[in-house]
Formats: C-alpha cells, sequence, structure tokens
C-alpha cells in the first residue's frame, strides 16, 4: 500500500561530502550488511568539472560556500513498495524533473531498506540538490560559490534561490512541494493502474479521527515485546483498512451505493485485462485442453485476477498490449520477493513441463551467460577506467585555466608570449584528452566495441576458461559435442569433394575430353564399377540428374567407407594423371 512521507532538509557546511556519500552508498558506507539496500543513484545538472563525479561537487560545496551559508538541500521522500525498480526510476525524475528542472546541480539515491518492524520494503529516496541556481555562465569551483553578482554575474557566483526570503515564504514553498508530490506520485499510480492513492494533509484535515502514530524506528521497536508488536500490527491493519474505506466512499461512491460502485470499477478493470484472457485462452488451445477444461482454467485465472487486483497486488488497469507469460515468469522467479506484475500461469499450470535441455545444451547455456558476464565487467572496468582518467583530466584541465600566466604590464613580454604560448597548448591539450576520452566512453555505451574481434575472442576464452573451473562436466559435454560436429563436419566435406569428383570425370567422359575417350588412359584408370556409375548418370536426362546425385549422398551418408574408398580411387586417379602423360 502506498503510504505519504516527504521530508525537507538542510545541509550546512562542511557535511555534504560526507551525506553524498551516504545515500550514494560510498567510501566507507559501501560495504557491509547495513548499507546494502541501494537501489539506485544518479546524478545531473552537474558542472562540467563535477560531471563525472559528483562527489568533486559537493567537496567543492563544503570548502568554498561561506561560513554560515547553507550548502545543499535535501528532500526524502517514501515510494510505493508496489512499483518496480524502474518504475521508482521514474517517479523520483519525474518529481526532480518537476521541481528542479535544469537550474539546480542535483544528486539522488533510492534505498530500499526492510521496515523495522512488518520486515517489508521500505522503499524511499534521498535528493540532494544545491540552492545555486544555473545561468549558462562557466564557472570553475572557487568562483561557483562565491557571493552573487547582481551587476556582473559571470564575475560573481551562482545565484542561490533562497536568498532574501522570509520563514514564511520559505514555509509556503514546503507547503506546495508537499502538495506536488503527492500529485505526481497519484498520477504514476494511476498511470500503472493501482488503487491507493496518496494524500499530503493531516489525518485531521482528511477527516480521519485518530492520532498520528508516533515513530518508533530501529532501537524503539527491539524494545517492543512480541504482545506489543502483535498489537501495534493489527492496529495498523484496522486502521488502514478503514483509511481505504474512507477513501473509497470520498472518491468512489457518487451515488451513495460503495457495492453497486466497486462491482462497476472491477468490471472496468476486468475488461482492461481482456488481452490477458485471449492469450491464456490461446495457449489451452495449443496445448490441447477440451473445451471443458479450457473454461475451468479461464474461471481459475478469473478468480485469481480478482483477490489480487482487490489486495492491490495486481494494478487495477492493465495497460499492455500482450502478455510475455515466459518473461514474467522468469522475472517473478528472479525476485519473488518483490512485488512485481503477477503472473498467473503458475498457478493454473498451463503449460506442459518443458522437455529436459541435454548436457551439451546446458554447457552452451551457461557458456553464452558466461560470455554476456565477462563482456559486461569488461565494458564495466573499461568504462569505469576511462570516466577516471576523464575526470582525473578533467580536474587538471580547471587547475592550468586557474594558472593562465599574466600579461605584463611593461617588461617581459616576449617571455610572457612564450610562457602563454604554452599554457594555451597544454590547456588544448587537456580539452581534447577529456572529450577523447569521452568518445570512447560513449562508443563503450553504445556497444561499439561488442564486434571487435579480439575483443569476442577475450570474452570467449573467458567463458570457456570459466566453465572448466566451475563446471567441468558441461565443459567436457561441450567439448564432445564439437568433437561431433567437426567429425560431421568432416563428414559432410568428404561428400561434398567426392560428389564433385565424380560430377568432373562424369562431365569429362561426356564431353569426351583428353584422355576419356574409350582406351583414353584417365578413363581406363577408373575402376570399372565407377565407369559404370558415370555412364548411367550421363545416360540420364538433365533433369534428372541432380536426383541421382541427392541419392547417392544419402547412400554415402548411411555407408561413409564406401564414400571414403570411392574417394580414394577418385585420388588414384588424379595421382596417375600427375605422373604420366596422357593418350586419347
Amino acid at each position: 500500500m502506498a503510504s505519504y512521507h516527504l521530508t525537507a532538509k538542510i545541509g550546512n557546511k562542511g557535511k555534504a561530502t560526507a551525506h553524498a556519500a551516504y545515500i550514494a552508498r560510498e567510501g566507507k558506507y559501501s560495504d557491509g550488511k547495513r548499507y546494502e539496500d541501494l537501489e539506485h543513484t544518479a546524478s545531473g545538472n552537474m558542472p562540467e568539472w563535477s560531471t563525472h563525479n559528483a562527489g568533486h561537487f559537493w567537496t567543492a560545496a563544503d570548502e568554498q560556500e561561506r561560513v554560515n551559508g547553507s550548502v545543499y538541500r535535501e528532500i526524502e521522500v517514501a515510494l510505493p513498495r508496489e512499483f518496480t525498480p524502474s518504475q521508482r526510476v521514474e517517479l523520483v525524475q519525474a518529481f526532480i524533473e518537476q521541481e528542479l528542472g535544469d537550474k539546480h546541480a542535483y544528486q539522488f539515491a533510492i534505498h530500499m531498506p526492510k521496515a523495522a518492524l512488518e520486515k517489508e520494503d521500505q522503499p524511499h529516496a534521498h535528493i540532494m540538490y544545491s540552492e545555486r541556481i544555473r545561468d549558462g555562465i562557466e564557472r570553475d569551483p572557487e568562483q561557483y560559490f562565491k557571493r552573487y553578482n547582481a551587476k556582473n554575474p559571470e564575475k560573481g557566483g551562482a545565484k542561490k534561490f533562497s536568498g532574501g526570503k522570509s520563514k514564511n515564504a520559505l514555509k509556503d514553498e514546503l507547503l506546495g512541494q508537499r502538495k506536488r508530490w503527492a500529485e505526481v506520485q497519484n498520477k504514476h499510480l494511476e498511470k500503472y493502474g493501482y488503487n491507493d492513492r496518496v494524500d499530503h494533509r493531516s489525518l485531521k484535515d482528511q477527516g480521519i479521527e485518530r492520532e498520528p502514530e508516533k515513530h518508533l524506528g530501529a532501537i524503539g521497536v527491539s524494545q517492543l515485546n512480541t504482545h506489543d508488536i502483535s498489537a501495534l500490527l493489527e492496529r495498523r491493519a484496522a486502521e488502514g483498512e478503514l483509511e481505504r474505506a474512507q477513501r473509497e466512499v470520498s472518491v468512489i461512491d457518487l451515488s451513495g451505493d460503495l457495492e453497486k460502485a466497486k462491482a462497476n470499477r472491477l468490471d472496468e478493470s476486468l475488461k482492461s485485462y481482456q488481452p490477458f484472457f485471449n492469450d491464456v485462452g490461446k495457449k489451452t488451445v495449443e496445448e490441447g485442453h477440451n473445451e471443458k477444461n479450457q473454461g475451468l482454467i479461464l474461471e481459475r485465472v478469473k478468480d485469481e485476477l480478482i483477490k489480487r487486483i482487490e489486495s492491490g497486488v495486481m494494478p487495477r488497469i492493465y495497460e499492455k498490449k500482450s502478455v510475455d507469460l515466459e518473461a514474467a515468469e522468469t522475472q517473478q522467479t528472479q525476485r519473488p520477493e518483490k512485488r512485481t506484475e503477477p503472473v498467473l500461469r503458475q498457478e493454473v499450470k498451463l503449460s506442459p513441463l518443458k522437455p529436459e535441455v541435454s548436457l551439451a545444451g546446458l554447457a552452451e547455456q551457461t557458456k553464452s551467460r558466461y560470455f554476456e558476464e565477462a563482456k559486461e565487467a569488461w565494458s564495466k572496468e573499461t568504462a569505469n577506467r576511462y570516466a577516471h582518467d576523464a575526470e582525473g583530466l578533467t580536474q587538471q584541465y580547471w587547475k592550468l585555466k586557474g594558472e593562465e600566466p599574466k600579461e605584463p604590464l611593461l617588461f617581459g613580454k616576449k617571455d610572457w608570449e612564450i610562457r602563454h604560448g604554452n599554457w594555451v597548448n597544454q590547456v588544448n591539450g587537456l580539452a581534447e584528452g577529456v572529450k577523447d576520452t569521452k568518445q570512447v566512453i560513449d562508443k563503450l555505451k553504445n556497444g561499439q566495441f561488442n564486434h571487435d574481434p579480439n575483443t569476442v575472442w577475450s570474452w570467449n576464452q573467458k567463458a570457456q576458461q570459466r566453465l572448466e573451473n566451475e563446471r567441468p562436466e558441461l565443459a567436457q559435454a561441450l567439448k564432445e559435442k564439437q568433437q561431433a560436429e567437426q567429425q560431421q563436419a568432416q563428414k559432410e566435406a568428404l561428400l561434398d569433394n567426392t560428389l564433385s569428383a565424380f560430377k568432373v570425370h562424369a562431365f569429362k567422359r561426356e564431353m569426351k575430353a583428353l584422355g576419356y575417350g574409350e582406351n583414353g588412359k584417365q578413363w581406363q584408370a577408373i575402376p570399372e564399377k565407377l565407369r559404370t556409375m558415370i555412364e548411367g548418370f550421363n545416360q540420364l536426362p538433365e533433369e534428372g540428374r541432380p536426383m541421382a546425385l541427392d541419392r547417392m549422398r544419402q547412400v554415402w551418408m548411411r555407408d561413409p567407407e564406401a564414400a571414403k574408398e570411392i574417394a580414394r580411387q577418385f585420388e588414384l586417379v588424379k595421382e596417375r594423371d600427375r605422373n604420366r602423360g596422357i593418350s586419347r
């Protein structure tokens, strides 16, 4: 069930770097079971000198902001646990786009800890952003956080949006922001077909008569006994049911008949799921179920669907055009604890058991997976390495730009021109280095290295080595399959060569080529049985010869030794041709 939570905080000087590392689970927060809840993190609107590492921005803010100034603001919001990870990211990004646009540098992270009391997922987002407004003027780290110069903005720092506002004005902004967060969250809940809605107002303003529950936290929960925990959970469940009913009355029941309104909403939901029912029906037909069983299966699917819609697990409105049951089953199997889109196929058991995969087939699948993992690891490692290089070059660039040699007023101008020229070359070289490194990163992201022969060979070698180390029985099965395929390929090549030689001798005999006359040594060197086959072949009409060749291939496929013998005889004829003259 979706719940509303938004708090706004202000971060003082010296706190930004540590807090950014905390929300992104970096540095000392990257290891340990306590911080294994990071689901997603990203940053945006950063100046050029911190594009590849948001930490540089917050470090500069801590160092350069005035002593009593605020360094960052943070919005912490609760996210719907019924959403998928991608839906949560989409929701947070939509809120950031609405609130910050392209005006403020920001960094956000989505955490997925377990609730201390209910032990369910408790997704929430931390959104850190700078009060400094981006105005298109390029500033280095030192200038960016200086006091704003209204007359000459290019000479001062970026302007702060909170500057000069009264407490009442800031309070009104916060109230407006709380309302906008509820609106954007409800918009996304409706978009993905969920019945729940959130309300930013207090319980009193919503007309709900109960006292707000005191936040206990992990320490408070640990001090409760079993009876207290059970009572608290029961109270939450009862209050939740009451509040949902009150919302349904206010939102749904315009006619005074709540049950009728609920029935109408359920009919609307089931109509939206018609594509899913159609797919289920097709599947039952494909699997050979009779009409009676088809009807029973569809009824069971419908009953299960209604239960899940009413419980809020299944989206109320189904938006997909089609259903990929296999992909959905895989998704649910991989993360059964998450409230991803439910799959009814498992309950009704629409498909019979799949045929067992052979050991060699399993080996190929495993090696393919190892190959993809090797490719992904290489791409990530290489991208990180180039990003680190780009970051270092960028820092050198901005440092060097601040060290431009000053032009002397009277003496030493020639020396200055030389030094300034060298400085310009160094700055341009660093800029080109940053540009080239970023181009490599873009190529990595676009997969342009995925077809490089040397790189692909390296991934394949790593996958093969891993298969041999971790799954030697699969490696052996794959080796045996490859040997069998090689033997088959050799057999096919032998048949192709033998048939090709047969056609050449047949053509020469038909054309009475040199050495293929009645008494020609080439013709006479061919064993009598083969001569008879060639003569019989040449007597066939043109349209019948391909069929005859195909029959010969089938016979030799069943008897490879016979094909080897004929190939040997043709090779002897060729050898005699090389060792002696030809007579007609």
